[in-house]
């Protein structure tokens, strides 16, 4: 996994120490990077709205084909497969692809979110643009040992460790052309002088830092609760299974778990990873609401057969005045 967090990063690397150099300033250049990567999502996005508004609407006919091969009861084995058949016959009638509102967009989102935790677990690097080589002297020379967590690879939190241990007094020789951009970046993982982004929150043990998974709480519950009342109204039948009120819930209460795995400045990422996500949400649920979209995708296809039939009409005109 380290070498396709570093891999990844490179990319992101690169930008986020463009914007450092534009803000000097970590948190603004995460903040401006993770925007962007929204911004360069937001056409998946916009279509995986359309594919929910349109999954809506065939929502009656797939619920009429499973009446018509359940009869009331659970369908067979046989009839299964003859629902199976008829919905992909559907799909394919409709121009519907399940798999761009499902995994699709998680399948585009998984490496640009390795990325992006890579460029976090390394602002000396990524960042400061400070050699792998001058890094692991200096973690050799202060005898510096990455916090061991019982969660993932140590190792790939030795940078985060060593800008916390780091300070002016014990800055090596041969750091001394870093030295005032790596107190400087230690500085901003201070936030408000009292949130250590350096550090693990720990959950036996309540501070400050517990406002990191708070937040991210917060947001993700708002978020799914918002999505989870856009669900029910498009298909109020799915919405009562149980399955869906335990998503809504589970997906936030695991972020909030993974807040207490990494550094608080990953966390940092996620709430501003969330906070976006939750405007997007509310944003497309306005510029895109399924009710809408269907709505104009009726009047498109009413259009669409209307001239159709115009010209069919205007062809057997022409064929019989010959």
């Amino acid at each position: 996994m380290t070498g396709l967090y570093d891999a990844l990063a490179v990319p992101f690397g690169w930008v986020l120490h463009l914007f450092y150099i534009i803000f000097d300033n970590y948190l603004v250049s995460l903040f401006i990077l993770t925007l962007l990567v929204k911004l360069l999502l937001l056409p998946s996005s916009i279509s995986q709205q359309k594919n929910s508004a349109k999954q809506a609407r065939l929502q009656p006919k797939l619920n009429r084909i499973r009446q018509k091969y359940s009869n009331g009861g659970q369908p067979t084995r046989e009839m299964q497969m003859k629902i199976q058949e008829e919905t992909q016959a559907l799909y394919q009638k409709e121009g519907f692809s399940p798999m761009s509102g499902g995994c699709l967009p998680l399948l585009i989102q998984f490496p640009i979110m390795i990325g992006l935790y890579g460029v976090v677990y390394t602002p000396l690097s990524k960042v400061l643009n400070i050699s792998t080589d001058l890094i692991n002297k200096a973690v050799t020379a202060l005898n510096v040992t990455p916090v061991e967590t019982g969660r993932g690879n140590a190792m790939n939190r030795v940078e985060i460790q060593l800008l916390s241990d780091i300070n002016a007094n014990n800055m090596p020789d041969f750091l001394a052309p870093y030295a005032e951009d790596i107190l400087r970046l230690k500085d901003q993982f201070m936030l408000f002088g009292k949130l250590d982004l350096t550090q693990i929150p720990n959950w036996k043990e309540p501070s400050i830092l517990w406002l990191i998974p708070a937040l991210v709480l917060v947001l993700g519950l708002v978020t799914s609760l918002i999505m989870f009342q856009k669900q029910k109204q498009q298909n109020p039948e799915m919405a009562k299974n149980p399955s869906m009120g335990c998503m809504t819930f589970m997906s936030p209460l695991m972020s909030v778990w993974f807040t207490f795995m990494f550094p608080a400045g990953v966390g940092v990422y996620w709430i501003m990873s969330s906070f976006f996500t939750l405007v997007q949400t509310v944003l497309l649920n306005i510029t895109h609401n399924p009710q809408k979209v269907i709505a104009k995708n009726m009047i498109d296809e009413t259009v669409e057969r209307r001239s159709r039939e115009a010209s069919i009409i205007k062809l057997k005109e022409f064929e019989d005045n010959k």
